[in-house]
């Protein structure tokens, strides 16, 4: 028999968007897709359409990462959210949300 609480984590995790459930797993795995180094300097921000902007908070990471790292990072989060999920990534400079 279910215990009430197990009842209610059901019926709240039934709630959930799956839009809501990609974007916390992305949060939650956005230090082993992107490293802890730039992880410290970066912010992921999943659009409906498949767009993921990454926040920078230094314009020359920003750079270097769109120049030489773009598909590198694309790869490595449609490889853990799904290719269908992730279809273009940018790189913006501003403040981590």
């Amino acid at each position: 028999m279910e215990t009430l609480k197990d009842v209610i984590h059901g019926v709240l995790t039934g709630l959930q968007t799956p839009e809501k459930t990609i974007r916390q797993q992305l949060t939650q795995q956005w230090a082993a897709i992107a490293g802890p180094k730039i992880a410290q300097h970066t912010r992921p921000s999943l659009a409906k359409d498949g767009r993921l902007f990454v926040w920078v908070d230094q314009s020359a990471l920003a750079y270097e990462l769109s120049q030489r790292y773009r598909q590198t990072f694309l790869k490595r989060v449609q490889a853990a959210l799904g290719e269908d999920v992730v279809k273009a990534i940018s790189f913006r400079v501003g403040e981590l949300r």
